[in-house]
This record gives structure tokens, sequence and C-alpha cells, in this order.
């Protein structure tokens, strides 16, 4: 389940509220069409680039920060990972993890992304009628559809930005596994051994490491700071 987990995040799901510098921001009133044009312009980004791509694994990052960052909120979700945690940082400490969390989620996207195969894996996405346009806060069904496996169930969790009139994802939950609350438990664990300056400086660490191809618990926190 983890190996899919990974695999999942990196293949629809977008964060952040950085501006592009590729392609003008995709717009959609209903968050299932969003969803949907993302994940056919990261697709195609990937195909294009293939080539770069087998040569240098890094540049997985420069396409994670063009198609897929301006859709997600990473600062409401660096949040809700600190949890109660939240209260007892500095503005500064702040400001910093919401940085070097987004940094260390694209590292971890990265290497999931090398699993990727655009030949194997395509996404049904649910039935965008479904979709309430008053609503604020919504949960996106699709599958992932692989021959020879099992559909694979995912949810994203997306809430409406008024501010920058978009909808932008926020969690995912994979047959019933939050992304959102396993990254919480998991961070929670290095604070309380490290605090938060030590984990924001274990999260750049994380970050900034080579990108490699993708091996299970690689890039984990728990492993660190239980050492620690």
């Amino acid at each position: 389940m983890k190996n899919w987990i990974s695999l999942l995040v990196v293949a629809v799901l977008a964060m952040t509220t950085m501006a592009t510098a590729r392609a003008e921001i995709v717009r959609e009133e209903n968050p299932y069409f969003l969803l949907e044009k993302v994940a056919k312009n990261t697709f195609e980004r990937i195909e294009a680039d293939r080539e770069k791509i087998d040569k240098d694994l890094d540049y997985l990052r420069v396409i994670i920060r063009e198609e897929l960052l301006p859709y997600v909120d990473n600062v409401y979700a660096a949040k809700r990972v600190l949890g109660r945690n939240l209260k007892d940082t500095t503005e500064e400490q702040r400001q910093e993890f919401y940085n070097v969390f987004r940094d260390y989620l694209i590292a971890t996207y990265g290497r999931a992304f090398t699993r990727y195969d655009e030949d194997k894996h395509t996404v049904e996405f649910g039935d965008a009628r479904r979709f309430e346009g008053d609503s604020k806060m919504v949960e996106v069904k699709t599958r992932l559809i692989e021959q020879g496996r099992e559909p694979i169930r995912i949810e994203f969790k997306m809430r409406y930005d008024d501010d920058e009139n978009l909808w932008k994802a926020y969690d995912m939950v994979v047959e019933g596994v939050s992304l959102l609350s396993s990254k919480q438990a998991e961070i929670s664990s290095v604070i309380r051994s490290r605090g938060i300056d030590g984990t924001i400086e274990l999260l750049r660490e994380k970050a900034n490491e080579p990108m490699q191809p993708y091996e299970e618990g690689a890039g984990d926190l728990k492993t660190d700071s239980s050492s620690s």
C-alpha cells in the first residue's frame, strides 16, 4: 500500500500558491474538471520530457513545480500537519516550516514520480455533476487504473481559496488512508524528539538530497527521528 500511496500522490496531486514559469493557471469552477485538466497537462509534460527525466532525475523537480504546485494549498496543509504544535512556534519558525515543508514534498513526489509509467497508468475521474456549485470544501473521487491490478480508490480533499479564486487540494485519501494524517503523526514525532528547529533542519536535509529512484521508506522522517 505504501508504494501505491506515493505513486498516487504524484500522479494527479497538486499543491501551493506559487506562480508557474511555464503555463497559465488552470481555472475551473468545478474541482472535478480542474483535477482532470491538471492531470492531463502533467501526463503530457512527463511524456514530452521523458528523455530529460531519464538523463537527470532532478528534472522531475522542475515538472512538479511548474505543473503541480499551483493547485494545492501547501500552507494550509502545513498548518494541519503542525496541528497543536502550531501555537508553540514563532512567526519566523512558521514561515520557515511552510517553505521547507513545500520543498520536502517536492522531493518526496519526485522520488515517487520515478515509478510512474505513462504507458501503464491511467486515472478515472468521478462524475463532475456531483459537485454542488455553492460548496467550498469537496472530496473528489478518482480511481487509478493499471492493467492486471484492482483499481485503487483515491479521494482528493479540496478547498476553494477565495484570495486566489482557485480550487486547491490539501489532502489525499487512498483506500481510506489519509496522507495528511500520516505526515502529521510522523512530523509530530520528530518535533517531540528534535523540537521545531530540529524538525525544520531535518526537512531541509531531506529536501536537498539528490533525486534517486523510488525506494520504500526513503525520505521518511520517523526513522531519522528515532535514532536522534
